[in-house]
């Protein structure tokens, strides 16, 4: 119980995890993924659970999700998952589609061309240029998965890889040298880095380990279309504790009660939308209603949000 208690610096939370301290700072803004408490001075203080929770994400973004759809999960969902990654995907409910694939680089087109038949689950089209020219173009149409060989990784290649990315790309660079800042930026956008010459293990390891996570977030993507709704879909709160108290107090001073009952309301469904990120779950497909549950009730606080800001502005 006194290791519960401890209190961890974000500088020795850095060196525990393996996560840049700035990129612990733009989670904690982005996603409320921070520490337990903080000071009385306000520096943050993470607990060993919070290192625990940490190290977990870190293991999963080394397999090659992104933050985005992992950082509401509670740790044994983490860790569910993170077993799960390890089993090879030979459950038929569970194959991965066919990848449209984008390959660049020349000695990368080169092996993909001679080795095709070794992975059929490819449909590559080859880009036998430099990466730096392909990448100033940084477009890429039609495809789930980009292999790019780029020797030496710097700072003007990050923010094409990482736009890449974000439009829902799988991105695998095969690399040789790069700034530990800059390797943490891509990791932490869900892009799988192989550092080594271009050979069938170093291929295989990274095909599979996409393949793996395709079929895997194909279960959440399947579920999410069941609920109707897409995942993840964080909206942020609109009011504070407080505000939403003051808000309710207004009702005594309006002639109408939407105020205060919509306040409730809102209360009712935070502790909810808190309620549902802490429901473990053993696997992909557990994950993933969980994570529509966690979703719907969060656009219905951000929806009764809206109606609330409506009635206080009218």
């Amino acid at each position: 119980m006194e290791l519960e208690q401890a209190s961890i610096s974000i500088g020795a939370a850095a060196r525990l995890t393996g996560i840049n301290a700035n990129t612990l700072r733009m989670w904690e803004r982005r996603y409320q993924l921070g520490p337990s408490k903080r000071s009385s001075g306000g520096q943050r203080e993470y607990s060993t659970t919070d290192i625990d929770h940490l190290r977990l994400i870190k293991k999963l973004l080394d397999q090659g999700l992104r933050i985005g759809d992992i950082a509401r999960l509670s740790s044994k969902t983490l860790a569910g998952l993170l077993l799960d990654a390890g089993v090879p995907t030979t459950e038929p409910q569970r194959e991965a589609p066919a990848l449209r694939s984008q390959i660049v680089g020349t000695a990368l087109c080169d092996f993909f061309r001679t080795h095709l038949k070794r992975y059929p689950k490819l449909l590559a089209e080859f880009a036998s240029v430099d990466a730096d020219a392909w990448l100033q173009n940084e477009s890429i149409q039609d495809k789930d998965l980009l292999v790019l060989q780029q020797n030496s990784i710097n700072r003007q290649h990050v923010a094409p890889l990482i736009k890449i990315s974000q439009q829902k790309v799988h991105v695998v660079v095969i690399y040789m040298y790069a700034q530990d800042s800059h390797i943490e930026k891509l990791q932490a956008e869900g892009i799988i880095l192989l550092r080594g010459k271009i050979d069938s293990a170093l291929i295989d390891d990274a095909i599979n380990r996409v393949i793996r996570l395709v079929a895997n977030l194909s279960v959440l993507d399947q579920n999410g279309k069941q609920f109707e709704i897409a995942l993840p879909q964080s909206q942020p709160r609109q009011f504070s504790d407080q505000e939403l108290l003051e808000a309710e107090q207004l009702a005594e001073k309006l002639d109408c009660s939407c105020p205060q009952h919509l306040g409730e309301l809102i209360r009712l469904l935070n502790a909810f939308e808190e309620y549902s990120q802490s429901c473990g779950a053993e696997n992909w497909k557990e994950a993933a209603v969980h994570a529509c549950v966690y979703s719907y009730a969060n656009n219905a606080r951000f929806f009764m949000e809206k109606a609330l800001r409506a009635v206080l502005d009218e």
